[in-house]
């Protein structure tokens, strides 16, 4: 079953990616802005990475301060 349906991370989500690109594009439709062709893809991308990044350095943060001393 998993030839079929290949596991993907929610990094490679599309469906994810699409959502952020939409949003993108909108935001920049509603301030005026013109975006070159992609662009909003590639904005939609570094921000789900940028926050999934910023997430994981969280938890490293937090699990690091969990495992030290209780002062």
């Amino acid at each position: 079953m998993s030839q079929i349906f290949p596991e993907r991370a929610a990094l490679q989500s599309l469906t994810l990616r699409s959502a952020a690109a939409i949003a993108v594009a909108a935001a920049a439709s509603r301030l005026g802005v013109e975006l070159p062709p992609g662009a909003a893809q590639e904005l939609a991308g570094a921000a789900v990475d940028l926050i999934i990044t910023l997430g994981l350095i969280g938890i490293a943060i937090g699990r690091a301060r969990a495992r030290g001393p209780i002062v």
